[in-house]
């Protein structure tokens, strides 16, 4: 009886285990990807990134367990572009986009980087801000299984919210407490979520004094930093669940910005000139602040020098998950860079090529960046200004007349790049479909054809 009683006890607890071990696997095998994609948020103001007056502890910690990027760019300035050359992993310019055109749809013939995660065993989620494709091609239409919903807004208020509860709160807040919601619905299998919030998008003067005393900016920028700090804080919140799930380990936070700092409300770009609204021609407007960070897969407390684009976040998000990266990719997987089992540059050259319409011409600019240079002009028929950013990072000296060998190599570059991409006012052709997101509290989830769930 006593033996019987023995092997019971000993096939039980091999039982368990081997459940346990299927748990684990479950919520481990494939690792996870959380994408953060601040708005509007400048290369001088994180406080890894050398700002002294805005105190930013998480996303600090992301940097000391991760490798922060000093040469991290946008190809597809503002926004709009911005975002749809992210979701896509490549120049927007290839599928028509060359400025704002906010509302050009995207490509249907090449997967998104939310529909090539979904197909292949992620739960996709979206939270926050859009602003991709057309009106008609919301997260639910390209890929993403759930969304969460738009809170109604406080009365004459663009960042206070009504929360659930009936109770006003800070938008951004309200964006962190459904990441975690996200995380905890789904710790136990392979998530891609992608957070883009409001912030730190103008104009910032609703940031209350519990924000805004958390740091020493002064004036108008203490706005600005109380919207940076909120951010951090959801950070912090990611974080925690993290840590808290088991999952900080297995899951790849990637951290970065739409395009560089606003001036108008005193972002930094710091130590470079320019920016959003002025300065869209200097280097300020397009390298931004950029952190990954995955403890024990890549290197923890690194800086990388070498240029980068953000189209290369969806081939290295790809690459991470085991899937191969899509022909249409621009962008390569840096973790065998990160990790100096791959040489060189993920990116010789890059491009920029930006003709906008309107009352957005201050926006123009073609550009090429390769090793120290930076070759750019405004409008075609300008001259070609070439600046050595290493010598000269706010772009004061104009050296073109000095090395005019380099002239000629990067804008010879240039043209041949410029003849891969579509015609300017090509628009890619679509399904004519539109399941737009109610506002509410709850998520929409693409299973239920984009009706609002109740979670």
């Amino acid at each position: 009886m006593k033996i019987r009683l023995y092997m019971f006890g000993w096939i039980l607890f091999a039982t368990l285990l081997c459940f346990s071990k299927s748990r684990e696997l479950t919520a481990t095998g494939k690792p996870n990807v959380v994408l953060i994609y601040i708005d509007d948020l400048g290369y001088g103001d994180l406080g890894c990134y050398d700002c002294k007056d805005i105190p930013t502890p998480h996303v600090d910690r992301l940097a000391k367990e991760g490798v922060r990027f000093t040469a991290s760019y946008i190809v597809n300035p503002p926004c709009c572009p911005s975002r749809c050359s992210l979701i896509m992993g490549q120049y927007g310019q290839r599928f028509g986009k060359y400025g704002m055109s906010r509302g050009l749809p995207i490509p249907e013939n090449r997967p998104t980087l939310a529909k090539h995660m979904g197909e292949n065993g992620y739960v996709t989620g979206q939270i926050g801000k859009w602003d991709i494709g057309s009106k008609v091609q919301g997260p639910l239409q390209v890929g993403f299984a759930e969304v969460a919903q738009k809170p109604p807004k406080k009365k004459g208020s663009k960042y206070f919210c009504t929360n659930k509860d009936g109770k006003t709160q800070w938008l951004t807040d309200y964006d962190g407490d459904n990441v975690v919601k996200f995380i905890e619905r789904h710790k136990s299998e392979p998530f891609f979520l992608y957070w883009s919030p409001d912030a730190v998008h103008s104009k910032n003067d609703e940031a209350p004094p519990s924000l805004t005393e958390r740091t020493t900016a002064k004036g108008k920028r203490s706005k600005l930093a109380g919207a940076i700090v909120s951010v951090d804080d959801q950070v912090g919140k990611l974080l925690e669940v993290l840590d808290k799930q088991g999952l900080r380990k297995n899951t790849l936070v990637i951290f970065s910005s739409d395009n560089g700092a606003n001036g108008g409300e005193e972002g930094s770009s710091a130590p470079y000139r320019g920016g959003k609204g002025s300065g869209t021609q200097q280097e300020g407007w397009v390298r931004v602040p950029t952190i990954f960070s995955m403890p024990g897969k890549i290197p923890e407390g690194k800086d990388y020098h070498h240029q980068i684009a953000n189209f290369d976040f969806y081939s290295t998000i790809a690459s991470v998950a085991g899937l191969s990266i899509p022909e249409h990719c621009d962008g390569v997987n840096l973790i065998p860079y990160l990790n100096g089992k791959k040489k060189g540059e993920p990116h010789e050259y890059l491009f920029w090529l930006n003709n906008e319409l309107g009352d957005a011409v201050h926006r123009h600019l073609i550009a090429v960046r390769w090793q120290d240079w930076r070759l750019y002009k405004k409008y075609d028929k300008d001259p070609w200004q070439l600046f050595d950013l290493k010598a000269d990072p706010k772009e004061e000296k104009n050296v073109a007349a000095k090395h005019p060998d380099v002239v000629k190599r990067l804008s010879a570059k240039h043209a041949v790049w410029a003849k891969t991409l579509a015609p300017l006012g090509q628009i890619p052709q679509i399904k004519k479909t539109d399941d737009r997101i109610p506002e509410g509290h709850g998520w929409a989830f693409a299973k239920r054809k984009g009706k609002a769930g109740g979670q």
